[in-house]
């Protein structure tokens, strides 16, 4: 499994999306096999949109 950081549009208390006014998105990190299965996972933690996901270890080749 490979460790991935899954960055979220959070939500306002009215349920609506509420970008940053800095342009900075929250994160979660989390492990998954896959970053499909990452961006599924953090967004079941989340219940957010996920903007991305980024692997953050290094790839064998």
């Amino acid at each position: 499994m490979s460790t991935y950081r899954c960055y979220y549009t959070p939500k306002g208390p009215l349920g609506n999306l509420a970008p940053s006014d800095a342009g900075l998105l929250p994160f979660v990190q989390l492990q998954a096999e896959t970053a499909e299965r990452a961006q599924r996972a953090a967004h079941y933690v989340t219940g957010c949109p996920i903007a991305e996901a980024e692997r953050l270890d290094d790839v064998k080749a």
